[in-house]
């Protein structure tokens, strides 16, 4: 047992402390450190542990669960090499794991999700992040990243393995005494862009091959298995009536997610219907393929004949001159998106657009507006000003009078007038009401919200001044420390522009009240959303709070239910003091009775890969919410939800 001990504590204390190690001792290691991954038992694991492990309980600056914000746990000096090599070959107990791989995790996005690997720990990342739990993250790396698939990075042939066993997910179980051969196939369903995989694989018995193709609800599999081979397969779902055989098969077990179920060698053809979370009753990718690399800042709204449209920005990136507004139509009783075309562009080669925002009023005949931005694009410089900033925007407006199938030319609202900033207007007593904001080019004056509204249908156009605002300091300019911590107390009080600025906020949402009343909640730099109320129909407007929700300086959008209450679709997590935004990763749902008190409904992300954010939602008269957002850039997700 001693000699067990020590050579495996030489071996990965080697490759924790001297990474710099030559080919042939590398080599010497991994064949050490595989010999014993098996053998060490809990006095082996609580002696490795007791000499390198750190933990520090508490430390993590986020006040909820994050998986970019781990408590300072960590092997070694928390190099992505050191806690790899734990995890690979099961030094960490079960007590630290979730910290220790949230190590690993934020030192990947540190890297831009290109990992700088020793030789050593090369072939154990993809596998690490698979078995804990992360094979999203395995995936996004690999398919996002391919300049990272190198001999000097990641091996083709550790890519190769690792999609074998974790995405195609094959192997095969050796033939015992009295009993046939089999093959384990378990597809890893749960990688969302994934939209369809076909692998072949050379086995003792003969080949086995494996195909499907999948949206987010459903997956038709194809496989084929050699004569004499039984397959253990594993469908996502527990329930019998989600899974239909095409074949004779027998049910193993059943988890809380998924089931094992058994077949003869053969071809197989399985359709699996993936289960949801709760109150979510349908799900899709707007689109999976399109010319534009990018998107941003979806919006959603109900044609006169039951269509349901989503309109987003599509271009190279945000900032880009050839971003456009593409459009999608989810037809009436229709299951699929049509694809996105472009239906408004800047008025200049130079110029991009942002923020559409697509409405109707809701009486028969009305036509479809489609408001949008536009402004100078990246980096247009007049002097020493930057032009292409948001404080330059310029509002345009289409309208449609065939539910979307053509649009008029572009016109320009009146000067001064910006039209709803990024969320949908209300319809309230006769009035379109917006809620607007303005940018200064000027870092040190703060963003200021107001209201924009019309009497006569669009034709013209009032606002309302900016609303008065409690005094506050943005988070950017807070001592650091934990988001417990996040407070008015200046980081540098000497060189900090007077001890308060008002709250900064943009992008308001208007909810409706039984009694008439508004309320409008909004995106800020003050970690937390604001409030105003209205009690003359948008005319003038209440002094802005702060609220106890958290806001992370990333777009929001709330809608009254038929109920009554309201829905809130918001990124759950808050800036943190000395910082200027936060993590746009938990995504979610929440209902209120109150408009003050929310409650989360539905977490519809959390992995923190890339961002998910600026949410649009809508609700229809049976009672359904309709949300459509930003997901990691290169799509837009959509979301029907039963409160």
């Amino acid at each position: 047992m001693m000699r067990r001990f020590y050579a495996l504590t030489a071996a990965l204390a080697l490759g924790i402390s001297a990474l710099a190690a030559t080919p042939s001792q590398r080599d010497s290691l991994v064949a050490a450190a595989l010999e014993y991954r098996d053998a060490p038992g809990d006095s082996l694991r609580a002696a490795f542990n007791e000499r390198f492990l750190r933990v520090r309980p508490g430390t993590s600056l986020s006040a909820k669960p994050h998986p970019l914000f781990p408590d300072s746990t960590f092997y070694g000096g928390g190099s992505l090499d050191e806690n790899l090599l734990p995890l690979a070959f099961g030094m960490v107990d079960d007590s630290v794991r979730e910290e220790v791989v949230k190590n690993v995790i934020t030192t990947i996005r540190k890297q831009h999700f290109s990992p700088k690997l020793s030789a050593l720990a090369e072939p154990l990342l993809l596998p690490v992040l698979a078995e804990n739990g992360w094979n999203k993250w395995a995936w996004f790396i690999c398919d996002k990243h391919p300049e990272m698939i190198t001999d000097t990075c990641i091996a083709p042939e550790y890519v190769r393995q690792w999609k074998e066993r974790y995405v195609a997910g094959i192997s095969v179980l050796p033939a015992q005494k009295h009993r046939r051969p089999r093959v384990t196939l378990k597809p890893d369903f749960s990688i969302e862009e994934l939209d369809s995989l076909s692998w072949r694989t050379e086995t003792p018995y003969g080949p086995v091959s494996s195909r499907f193709v999948k949206d987010l609800m459903h997956a038709e599999w194809w496989f084929e298995l050699p004569k004499g081979v039984k397959a253990e397969i594993t469908v996502p779902t527990a329930k019998r009536s989600k899974v239909r055989l095409r074949c004779l098969g027998w049910r193993l077990s059943q988890g809380e997610r998924s089931s094992k179920w058994l077949l003869r060698g053969g071809s197989h053809h399985i359709s699996v219907d993936f289960d949801l979370p709760a109150h979510v009753v349908e799900k899709q990718f707007v689109y999976t393929d399109a010319e534009f690399p990018q998107c941003h800042s979806a919006t959603l709204c109900f044609t006169e004949g039951g269509d349901l449209l989503c309109a987003f920005n599509g271009g190279t990136a945000e900032h880009e001159a050839d971003t456009r507004v593409r459009l999608s139509r989810k037809a009436k009783g229709s299951g699929e998106w049509t694809p996105p075309v472009a239906v408004a562009a800047p008025d200049s080669s130079n110029w991009c657009l942002d923020n559409p925002v697509l409405f109707r009023i809701p009486e028969s005949g009305s036509p479809l507006l489609l408001y949008y931005k536009i402004r100078p694009a990246y980096k247009v410089k007049e002097g020493e000003i930057d032009l292409s900033t948001i404080a330059f925007w310029q509002a345009r407006l289409k309208k449609s009078y065939d539910d979307g199938a053509s649009w008029s030319e572009a016109e320009a609202l009146p000067e001064g007038f910006l039209g709803p900033i990024k969320n949908k207007p209300v319809w309230h007593e006769g009035r379109i009401i917006a809620g607007s904001s303005t940018q200064s080019k000027y870092a040190h004056i703060p963003s200021r919200i107001h209201f924009e509204w019309s009497d006569d249908r669009g034709q013209t156009w009032h606002k309302s001044e900016p609303c008065d605002v409690e005094l506050s300091i943005d988070c950017k300019q807070r001592k650091k420390g934990k988001a417990g911590t996040n407070v008015d107390v200046p980081a540098d009080p000497n060189r900090y522009y007077g001890n308060f600025h008002p709250i900064s906020s943009i992008q308001p949402t208007i909810i409706i009240h039984k009694d008439g009343t508004l309320q409008a909640l909004s995106r800020t730099g003050n970690g937390k959303m604001s409030v105003t109320f209205s009690h003359d129909n948008g005319s003038t407007w209440s002094k802005e709070t702060l609220t106890s929700m958290p806001q992370n300086g990333a777009g929001i959008d709330a809608i009254t239910l038929p109920d009554g209450r309201f829905a809130l679709v918001y990124n759950d997590f808050e800036t943190l003091p000395g910082r200027s935004g936060g993590s746009r990763s938990p995504l979610k749902v929440a209902i209120s009775d109150d408009g003050e008190h929310w409650s989360d409904l539905v977490t519809l992300e959390d992995d923190a890969i890339k961002e998910y954010s600026y949410p649009a939602v809508i609700c229809d008269g049976q009672g359904y919410l309709h949300i459509a957002y930003t997901w990691r850039r290169y799509r837009i997700k959509y979301v029907r939800v039963k409160p």
